[in-house]
């Protein structure tokens, strides 16, 4: 009997380390912020990522995934490359796959940031 796995880790753990970063997201957003790959990947404990990693990607595809569902945001837009501040070539790609268009990355990136931070408001 084979356990169920995402690159790796044990979907249990897996589904715990998205519900962590989710929850980080969530705050920066609220505190009207970004967070870098690296960072993210620290303060996650249910998994280790790696930050560039495909497993990073595929992380960040499903919860932005999840998030378009839910509130037709991705939330992974606070992620960004501590080098450009912005995030990846990768999110960009998934953009274009969830239907955005993408093409002007940065004016696509901080319209969806806003959008973020519309849908999560600070906190009183």
């Amino acid at each position: 009997m084979s356990q169920d796995t995402r690159y790796g880790f044990p979907r249990g753990a897996w589904d715990a380390a998205k519900e962590e970063a989710r929850d980080f997201l969530i705050g920066r957003a609220r505190a009207r912020g970004t967070t870098s790959y690296s960072e993210l990947c620290d303060v996650i404990s249910a998994v280790q990522l790696r930050p560039y990693s495909f497993a990073m990607k595929a992380f960040l595809n499903e919860i932005c995934s999840a998030e378009d569902a839910a509130h037709g945001i991705m939330l992974a837009s606070l992620v960004t490359r501590k080098d450009t501040g912005l995030p990846g070539d990768g999110y960009f790609a998934f953009a274009a796959a969830l239907g955005r268009d993408a093409f002007d990355r940065e004016s696509f990136w901080r319209s969806e940031v806003e959008r973020i931070y519309a849908a999560y408001p600070p906190e009183e």
